[in-house]
């Protein structure tokens, strides 16, 4: 499904990523892991063309997408969350999610003047999708609430939801568990997995949760200081020793 090649991305003199491969498979979910700084972000907005590589490859499906723009790595079926909640407040659960929307759509004035005979049939195909999905993330009680009034757990919930409606084929989670408490991570972890069983989605996941890596992930790569340090089978990486002096440091790992 997606494959880096040697990728490298420099910020004037700091190299963020050096050489990094990586291969994900059709219906994986893949964990990618490191200590703050290490260039996961980096690597997906990489991919997702927010910061182009200066050197390496990156291929989606079998079409080298080196370079595209945004827009244009969303219409190959990419969507993805980011480590910041980008939710639009002021707007409700509804209307947040139907923005996910938007790669699907095709405004123009006269589909707008003419209303009822080019465009309504569409919307309501629309928001028939976005119905299902909020079904599908047990978000039917907050579906007219505005964003603002509700917890981060479920705030995570909206923006994953509006992932989801894109009808991705690879979905890139940035820290989609990041604040919640251990019932809420719990309950999302439960959506990643049944995103990939009962979607199809390809996942690369993004977390510092090491119980969720080895919990869910299928495999999984370690970033430190923009190099990959270990990739394969969570239950194993975890023992690595680079891998757990990259997360606890020289003298916590070795006291430990």
């Amino acid at each position: 499904m997606l494959e880096c090649r040697q990728v490298e991305r420099r910020f004037g003199g700091l190299v963020a990523l050096a050489g990094v491969n990586l291969r994900i498979e059709r219906g994986e979910i893949f964990g990618l892991v490191g200590p703050n700084g290490s260039g996961k972000t980096t690597l997906v907005n990489a991919i997702t063309g927010f910061y182009p590589p200066h050197k390496g490859r990156i291929v989606l499906d079998g079409h080298d997408i080196t370079g595209m723009a945004p827009h244009a790595v969303a219409r190959r079926h990419v969507a993805r969350t980011f480590q910041n909640l980008a939710l639009f407040n002021g707007m409700t659960v509804l209307d947040n999610i139907l923005l996910g929307r938007h790669v699907h759509m095709r405004p123009s004035v006269l589909r707008t003047a003419l209303y009822p005979w080019l465009a309504q049939r569409d919307e309501v195909a629309h928001r028939l999708v976005v119905e299902e999905v909020i079904d599908f993330m047990q978000l039917q009680g907050v579906r007219r609430e505005l964003v603002d009034a509700i917890p981060i757990g479920l705030k995570k919930r909206v923006e994953l939801a509006r992932a989801l409606v894109a009808e991705p084929r690879l979905l890139i989670l940035d820290e989609p568990m990041a604040g919640m408490n251990q019932e809420e991570k719990e309950y999302m972890a439960r959506f990643v997995l049944d995103a990939r069983d009962e979607r199809g989605v390809t996942v690369l996941l993004i977390e510092h949760h090491m119980d969720i890596i080895t919990g869910i992930c299928d495999r999984m790569l370690v970033l430190s200081y923009g190099e990959v340090i270990d990739t394969g089978v969570p239950r194993e990486v975890v023992k690595n020793e680079r891998v757990i002096k990259a997360y606890l440091g020289g003298a916590h790992a070795a006291a430990a």
